[in-house]
């Protein structure tokens, strides 16, 4: 019989890779076997904020926290691929090329991005943040039960237009006239800027509105304001004054311009007050609605979540900047006094 052929050498470095790979093998059998067959999910997680922005940051953090809640675990069960834009007349088109990599969920921030995604898509969920008034505005069919495939949180701004009005009553008991910043271009805050102006009129104050599409124009409309005409100036927060919140705080400072937000991080830019949502709970709120959904809950028949926790920021720096003494009333509800 002819001998087969001799087996390679055995070296002492081949001698310990193949008892290393045996190892392996003993210990990671029973695991491999052991891990669910479920299919890992595909989120995309629609922004206006870029990913390294501190709030971009928490709230994908608190997202992931609402999914630990239903029984995803960060990436054994699901994965998010992050997107964002910050000019609103290039969102659809980025909406489109996202669906065209088939996620098995969107998560909507801001109503722009919420109507892109409807618009896009009948099929894929929708799970929206960051939206004043998803009735008015077309996204569903009423809060309790949404109708279609999109769902998620209000921040009922345009409800909230009243508190700012009140505060400013507050902090300026004298001012009869504010002026009020808003982008025409979005949808959100034109509702908003109706609320406010009703909520103004009735409390014997008159707005004046200074619309800006563009920091050109934001940058315009503040240098102009004159404080012995104006006595707050009242910014409805969105895409477009976030980037510029710097800017507006710097110029309202240099009129002697109080100021007043929905929105806390003007604050943290210097702004005066602002009165907003707790947007860290509800971005855990929406990581919870996404939870349900992958698990089988149709968004049809999850109603509309609203904040019931609100904030107060003020910025006691910039009030003695402006050589203002912010009412006790006022200091003892807010929730952070920036020094």
């Amino acid at each position: 019989m002819k001998p087969g052929p001799l087996p390679p050498p055995t070296t002492p470095r081949c001698a310990r890779r193949r008892l290393l790979a045996l190892a392996l093998c003993a210990v990671c059998a029973p695991v491999a076997f052991a891990q669910p067959t479920a299919k890992r999910r595909r989120i995309a997680f629609f922004n206006v904020l870029p990913p390294e922005a501190p709030g971009a940051v928490t709230a994908v953090a608190r997202f992931r926290e609402g999914m630990q809640t239903q029984g995803f675990s960060r990436g054994a069960a699901y994965e998010i691929d992050y997107l964002w834009e910050e000019h609103i007349e290039r969102v659809p088109a980025r909406m489109h090329a996202l669906l065209g990599c088939r996620p098995d969920l969107v998560v909507a921030i801001t109503t722009p991005v919420a109507l892109a995604a409807a618009k896009a898509t009948r099929e894929v969920p929708i799970v929206f943040g960051t939206v004043s008034d998803p009735v008015a505005s077309g996204l569903v069919q009423s809060l309790a039960r949404p109708g279609g495939n999109v769902t998620g949180v209000a921040n009922i701004l345009s409800a909230l237009s009243g508190k700012l009005v009140e505060l400013a009553r507050e902090i300026l008991p004298g001012a009869r006239r504010i002026a009020v910043l808003w982008n025409p271009d979005n949808p959100a805050k034109a509702l908003e800027l109706r609320e406010l102006e009703a909520h103004a009129q009735r409390a014997g104050i008159a707005c004046l509105r200074f619309p800006a599409r563009s920091a050109a124009e934001i940058e315009a409309a503040v240098s102009s304001l004159d404080p012995t005409k104006v006595g707050a100036l009242v910014v409805l927060s969105e895409t477009l004054t976030h980037f510029n919140r710097e800017g507006i705080a710097r110029l309202a400072l240099a009129a002697r311009m109080p100021t007043l937000f929905n929105y806390a991080p003007h604050v943290e830019a210097g702004g005066l007050a602002a009165y907003s949502p707790d947007y860290e709970l509800q971005a855990m709120r929406l990581g919870e609605l996404a939870g349900r959904i992958l698990a089988g809950a149709s968004p049809a028949t999850l109603p509309v979540e609203q904040p019931n926790r609100f904030l107060l920021t003020v910025n006691l720096r910039t009030a003695r900047a402006l050589g203002l003494d912010l009412p006790p009333a006022v200091l003892l509800r807010a929730d952070r006094a920036i020094e």
